[in-house]
């Protein structure tokens, strides 16, 4: 019975990750382009970058929020969500708030999870490349057991130890 509520509560997650609103197409941009290496470390030319990021607000009043979007350089999205702070200098200190989402080159969803004042908080998603889903959950910043469930494509449920997901999640 355990394994069919988990095993429903991941189909739901997943079904409702389709669904979640990201950054509105009406968010307004808020300063130039920023370029980052592969080792997160601005840069100031494309030719040197590995991805670029896109900082907006959207909405207005109580209701405004600081956006992002980061874009493989094929223009690609790679993710996209919201943050408190932003370092120009090294994106390893950049502080992430809200919901955010990672995405593979070919446009896949990788990650899907929340943040409060840069710690995870909650339930993250991990969509690996063989169709299984990963799933941890957070409190805050630390994973509340030493494992996760993964739930492969026949719907085969397995736990792991932690240590093997920190990678997905990076």
């Amino acid at each position: 019975m355990r394994k069919i509520i988990l095993f429903l509560m991941m189909v739901l997650m997943t079904v409702a990750s389709y669904g979640r609103k990201h950054v509105s197409p009406d968010a307004v941009i808020a300063s130039d382009t920023i370029y980052y290496s592969a080792d997160k470390m601005s840069v100031s030319e494309r030719g040197k970058a590995d991805y670029y990021r896109l900082l907006m607000t959207q909405g207005a009043g109580a209701q405004k929020q600081e956006v992002f979007q980061d874009f493989y350089l094929n223009g690609t999205l790679k993710a996209e969500g919201g943050y408190n702070f932003v370092d120009l200098g090294n994106d390893n200190n950049t502080v992430f708030n809200g919901e955010v989402t990672t995405y593979y080159p070919d446009g896949m969803q990788k990650t899907h999870g929340k943040y409060v004042n840069g710690k995870r908080q909650g339930h993250f998603t991990v969509q690996m490349s063989d169709g299984s889903i990963a799933v941890m959950e957070f409190a805050d910043g630390k994973s509340k057991y030493d494992y996760f469930v993964v739930t492969s494509k026949d719907g085969r449920m397995e736990k792991r130890p932690v240590s093997e997901i920190k990678s997905l999640l990076q």
